[in-house]
C-alpha cells in the first residue's frame, strides 16, 4: 500500500472511474462555472467556482471579501451561476457549507438542508444543500 501515489497513479485511478462512470450512464460533461468580482481598481473581491455535470451545478467555493459582504455581491455571483446552468440544461445545484460559513445564505436563495454532519469540526456542523432550478 502506497500513501504517497504518484500524479500519474492517481490520473490513472480517476481516468478509471470516469471509464466506469461513463460505461454505466454516460459521460458527464462535466465544465468549470467559475465567475470572479472585482472593484473599482480591479482587484479581486469576489468569486464563485464550480461546474456542471450530469443536469447538476455544483459550487465548490462561494466567497467575498469581509469588507464588501452583506451588499448582495454573493448573491448576484450566485444567481448568475445559476442562470448559467440552466443555460447548460442544468435542473438542479448542490452545494456543501459549514455551520460558521453561510447556511443561512443559502437558505435565504432558496436552497434546502438535505443532510448535516455533526462535529466535523467538534461541536460544528456540515451542511449538503439543494435548490431545483
Amino acid at each position: 500500500m502506497n500513501y504517497n501515489p504518484t500524479e500519474q497513479e492517481i490520473n490513472f485511478i480517476n481516468d478509471a472511474l470516469r471509464q466506469f462512470n461513463d460505461e454505466k450512464v454516460g459521460a458527464d460533461n462535466h465544465q468549470l462555472l467559475n465567475i470572479v468580482e472585482y472593484d473599482e481598481k480591479g482587484n479581486v473581491i469576489a468569486g464563485i467556482l464550480g461546474g456542471t455535470y450530469w443536469g447538476w451545478m455544483h459550487v465548490d467555493i462561494l466567497w467575498v471579501d469581509a469588507s464588501f459582504r452583506k451588499k448582495g455581491i454573493g448573491s448576484r455571483l450566485l444567481k448568475s451561476a445559476e442562470e448559467e446552468a440552466r443555460k447548460r440544461g442544468c435542473h438542479s445545484v448542490h452545494v456543501d457549507t459549514m455551520s460558521w460559513q453561510a447556511p443561512e445564505f443559502y437558505k435565504k436563495n432558496g436552497y434546502k438542508i438535505i443532510s448535516e454532519l455533526n462535529d466535523i469540526p467538534t461541536g460544528h456542523k456540515k451542511y449538503h444543500l439543494i435548490k431545483k432550478l
